[in-house]
């Protein structure tokens, strides 16, 4: 499979071999398979609702993003999240898919203050990992492509939002940046939230600033269901995204 990567990626060029790989991811999951492989994508079908407004933050090629849109149906809103301009075309491309107009791309990454950052797409040994594209740092490692964006601070983007049932949050290691610039949006509206959380610092950030604003930590178990977590369980936690709900009693 790798090899196979390497192949198309050279035969094709970087673009068109994300515009291929993505199509057929959206296709697969559309006709309902992948189900053990992407649960917590599966289990959107329980969580949206029509009319829901949405979050998509870190919206890559708009795997969530399609899903997302179909469920919120005509009279929801889908707010889409991806700064990486090539992202941003076959974003565009592949939500045309969901055949309903409820989209919007904002072209932004999301951090502390109003300005312009570099992010790359990293090559590991020798693979092009586009879901991995992140702020460059300074540690040495070998990008394919970098991209000069606008980083926007969330709270001020999101300020107009009437209402906000929903945000998914995928960025690479830097979801404690964003939600310590979006706690008066989540303090506003209380919506459920699911995030990738990697590097034990950004975990505990995150759950410290999630946990002050009343929200409790759960996880998604094999039986679609929801499970609330420990702290020794928050830490020691390797399977999938997590997911905070507001305490009623908060």
């Amino acid at each position: 499979m790798k090899l196979l990567r390497k192949l198309l990626v050279k035969a094709l060029g970087f673009e068109s071999y994300l515009r291929l790989v993505s199509r057929m991811y959206i296709i697969m999951v559309g006709s309902g398979r992948g189900r053990e492989k992407y649960p917590e994508l599966f289990f959107l079908r329980k969580i949206i609702r029509p009319g829901s407004t949405c979050i998509d933050i870190g919206a890559n090629l708009g795997y969530y993003s399609t899903f997302l849109s179909r469920l919120a149906g005509p009279n929801g809103k889908v707010l889409a999240v991806e700064p990486v301009p090539l992202f941003g075309r076959i974003w565009r491309d592949n939500v045309r898919a969901s055949g309903i107009d409820n989209l919007t791309l904002l072209p932004f990454a999301l951090g502390g203050e109003n300005t312009t950052i570099e992010m790359g797409t990293p090559v590991r040994n020798g693979l092009v990992h586009h879901g991995m594209t992140k702020i460059a740092s300074s540690a040495k490692e070998q990008y394919a492509q970098t991209y000069q964006v606008e980083m926007r601070v969330p709270d001020e983007l999101f300020a107009e939002l009437e209402q906000l049932h929903f945000i998914k949050c995928d960025v690479e290691g830097y979801e404690h940046q964003v939600f310590a610039h979006l706690q008066e949006t989540i303090k506003r509206h209380k919506p459920l939230i699911q995030t990738e959380l990697n590097g034990a610092e950004n975990r505990r950030a995150v759950v410290e600033i999630l946990t002050r604003l009343g929200y409790g930590v759960y996880t998604l178990t094999d039986k679609q269901t929801l499970s609330a977590c420990s702290p020794q369980e928050i830490d020691e936690y390797q399977g999938g995204d997590f997911y905070f709900k507001p305490n009623p009693y908060a």
